[in-house]
């Protein structure tokens, strides 16, 4: 049941003119809703999706929209009252938030000043032993 696509449909992104210090980020990642289509021949399960990242106190937002579509899903076992309920399916879905509409947000942060919604690892330097 693989992701084939991520489409970015909708950004959205704005920052006030004050920077204050001290700024925190709560990120948002949310499923939407779920729905079958059709691809030529194949039966696809597509899924909406929100990311969202709010900088506090009322510094800015960026928001992330779209759709994931997956193939090889049977839609009449996966979509529920037009919720995607599959726990393998959803996992894979919120793990790909966080790769194309992610980098995207990463981009926008960038470009408006803002702090990004992503921890980045940190690189720790020890001295090397000295060797007798």
């Amino acid at each position: 049941m693989p992701v084939w696509r991520v489409t970015i449909e909708d950004v959205k992104a704005n920052r006030s003119e004050k920077i204050p210090k001290g700024m925190t980020v709560e990120v948002k990642p949310a499923l939407l809703g779920a729905e079958a289509e059709k691809a030529g021949e194949l039966q696809l399960v597509k899924v909406g999706y929100k990311l969202s990242a709010n900088y506090k106190p009322n510094v800015g937002s960026i928001e992330v929209g779209g759709s994931i579509y997956f193939i090889g899903l049977d839609a009449k076992k996966v979509i529920k009252k037009g919720k995607l309920v599959d726990a393998e399916a959803a996992r894979q879905a919120y793990q790909r938030i966080f790769v194309e509409p992610m980098v995207l947000a990463i981009g926008l942060a960038k470009e408006l000043l803002l702090p990004l919604p992503v921890r980045m690892p940190e690189v720790k330097v020890e001295p090397a032993e000295k060797k007798s």
